[in-house]
């Protein structure tokens, strides 16, 4: 009786013309490592490493270290287990395979949407070319060399063409280690470039070439190089580009012949850098809250040790920067998880997140995370906690802690770090997606996923500015509605329901005066045509 009288009161509200709001979250696992697309191809992988909006599709950039499933921990099958890139087409969709990058690319380290503004002479584009990239490196055991290649997306066809950045000897791993790729225009010559971090060899850059494959000229020798210790990041920020290594910021001077200076010094707080952990990591651009112009993001993480430190470096116009502490996520993390001690924190696997959260309209830098904890009877995976934590950074520079998917239980698959997110590329969804799992050098198969956290907002005034100007009836109706107004041909409309979802869509054609409504399930909906709406009442 309670539930019914609610209902009830809640029709009659909207048809008083009160606009309700409903607000909620919702986490749901969209992706699970182990499985198969549909045209047989093996989806499984221990990290998502990156997730990336193109053109209207999702796609993540997935790993296989430390999985059983490649042949170097233990598989059989030579034919999987190798870097994939893996896109969802729509929400309701399955995850397919878009990209295998080959034998002995164990994982795509970088995917990145870029833009390409100029030819290889500096002229301008017609149009822009915005372009999906992908880059690795692929080990051969048997010849002792590396090969490092770029794979771009040719989006008319679903096809990837593969570029070769450089090739070198051994060893491998962190010496040709492709973190980050940026564009940038020199200011001196006004030639575009993109820039690759390679390891310890280098800096290497490239020019916009649509007629060869994959559409980047790479030059095989770095610009600067080589480097004790590999890049983990690289950003244009004040139309200068900047790069990490270890405890320094590097700068670029552009010209003819390009010179690289440090920018920044860390040593200060550390000499000791485990070129694993990496020192600076996720450089990012943000606007500078002190003075016009850009400043600096970035999570200081020397060693095993870590903290998990982030700062903001703010230029002082005299070359160089002001460093400005913002916040310990360790301190965060024990606070968020009462009674336990955040031994070791490991982030920003990319670069900081912006985007704008539905619920606040507040601009928001999220940027993921994983800790070693001890104490505090939390569930925990080889000694890192089991859940998947993210942080939140406000336009005021204050940090809070998130979960994805809520407190995490003793018996849920263990989430462990989340490396990557990104808004969805779809029409109609109001959603952030998530990735991760770091294997932090333990066996981890098929242990990599996706979540997304969907808000769901019913603002119902905003569809209503010109409630009324449409004629309709029967209100509440059954199967369809007949319509009572003058229209033109052909014009479109819209079924919404309490969530700002668009359910049904279709055109008016000719002299059909109804709109069938027999699928819709009993719910309060929004029909709108043109700028005009009207609320209406679907029943059994």
């Amino acid at each position: 009786m309670i539930l019914y009288l609610t209902k009830r009161i809640f029709i009659l509200l909207l048809l008083m013309g009160v606009s309700i709001n409903l607000n909620s979250q919702i986490w749901t696992k969209t992706f699970t490592a182990g499985g198969y697309d549909s045209n047989g191809n093996f989806l499984g992988g221990s990290e998502v490493l990156q997730l990336v909006s193109h053109k209207n599709k999702l796609f993540a950039s997935v790993g296989y270290w430390e999985d059983v499933n490649n042949i170097w921990y233990g598989g059989t099958n030579t034919s999987i287990g190798w870097g994939q890139i893996n896109r969802l087409d729509n929400p309701a969709g399955n995850w397919q395979e878009d990209l295998t990058l080959g034998t002995n690319y164990l994982r795509p380290e970088t995917l990145k949407q870029i833009i390409f503004t100029k030819d290889q002479f500096g002229s301008l584009l017609s149009s822009p070319d915005t372009i999906l990239i992908a880059a690795g490196y692929a080990p051969n055991y048997i010849t002792n060399s590396v090969k490092v290649k770029s794979f771009a997306r040719n989006d008319l066809n679903g096809t990837w063409e593969e570029s070769l950045i450089v090739q070198g000897n051994f060893p491998a791993g962190e010496n040709y280690s492709v973190r980050d790729v940026q564009i940038h225009s020199d200011q001196q010559t006004g030639l575009e470039y993109i820039f690759a971090t390679v390891g310890t060899q280098g800096i290497f850059k490239g020019k916009y070439n649509p007629s060869i494959p994959g559409k980047i000229d790479w030059i095989s020798v770095p610009e600067h190089g080589p480097l004790d210790i590999r890049p983990l990041g690289i950003s244009v920020a004040n139309d200068t580009l900047y790069f990490s290594s270890g405890n320094k910021l590097y700068k670029r001077i552009d010209g003819v012949t390009a010179t690289y200076v440090i920018a920044h010094d860390f040593s200060d707080l550390s000499t000791n850098i485990n070129s694993a952990v990496g020192g600076i990591r996720g450089l990012t651009v943000i606007d500078n809250p002190s003075a016009n112009g850009n400043a600096l993001l970035l999570m200081w993480c020397p060693n095993g040790q870590s903290q998990g430190i982030i700062y903001r470096l703010e230029p002082d116009w005299n070359g160089g920067f002001n460093r400005i502490y913002e916040a310990k996520l360790s301190l965060l993390v024990e606070d968020f998880l009462t009674g336990t001690t955040a031994n070791y924190v490991l982030g920003a696997y990319n670069e900081f997140y912006n985007y704008i959260d539905p619920m606040s309209s507040e601009s928001i830098h999220m940027i993921g995370f994983e800790v070693n904890v001890s104490g505090g009877d939390y569930p925990t995976w080889n000694g890192y906690y089991k859940g998947g934590l993210f942080a939140k950074r406000d336009a005021n520079g204050q940090y809070s802690i998130e979960e994805i998917n809520g407190p995490i239980g003793i018996n849920d698959p263990a989430l462990v770090a989340n490396r990557c997110y990104v808004s969805s590329p779809f029409l109609n969804e109001n959603a952030i997606y998530f990735g991760g799992f770091d294997p932090n050098s333990f066996t981890s198969t098929s242990m990599a996923w996706v979540y997304k956290k969907e808000y769901q907002a019913n603002v119902i005034g905003d569809f209503l500015e010109n409630e009324n100007s449409l004629v309709i009836y029967p209100n509440p109706a059954k199967n369809q509605l007949n319509l009572d107004f003058e229209f033109s041909a052909n014009d479109e409309f819209n079924i919404i329901n309490i969530f700002g979802e668009i359910v049904v869509s279709g055109s008016i054609n000719g002299g059909n005066t109804s709109i069938d409504i027999s699928s819709l399930p009993p719910n309060i909906y929004i029909l709108r045509i043109a700028n005009k709406t009207v609320k209406f009442i679907k029943i059994d």
